[in-house]
């Protein structure tokens, strides 16, 4: 299976998915889903956010270590769903972003 822009559906939205190792974002605003994908396929939902610089906040991620904790087998993807700031303001983002939070409950992160 391909580890790159694999397309999955959260809360209606299609966001793009790729496995931790082969991110390679740039300063987007986005929203962004953190997955544990287990050895049968199944997903996990462990951390979600949204942010003005995706790039900068995947590489410094203060919560890293809670994924990595919570995903046994360490296969991690991010899922992203561009939000761009000439169309949609940063309280557009923490809506969903907290829609998508309330739905899942994620282990990593509280908002």
């Amino acid at each position: 299976m391909a580890r790159q822009n694999v397309p999955v559906t959260i809360e209606g939205l299609e966001f793009k998915c790729t496995h931790i190792d082969d991110a390679d974002f740039g300063n987007i605003a986005a929203i962004y889903v953190i997955l544990c994908v287990s050895s049968d396929s199944k997903t996990r939902v462990l951390d979600v956010g949204e942010t003005g610089e995706l790039g900068d906040r995947i590489r410094n991620h203060d919560r890293k270590d809670c994924w990595e904790t919570h995903c046994e087998n360490n296969n991690i993807w991010i899922c992203v769903y561009p939000m761009p700031s000439a169309q949609f303001s940063k309280q557009d983002r923490l809506d969903v972003e907290a829609g998508i939070r309330r739905k899942y409950d994620p282990p990593c992160g509280d908002r």
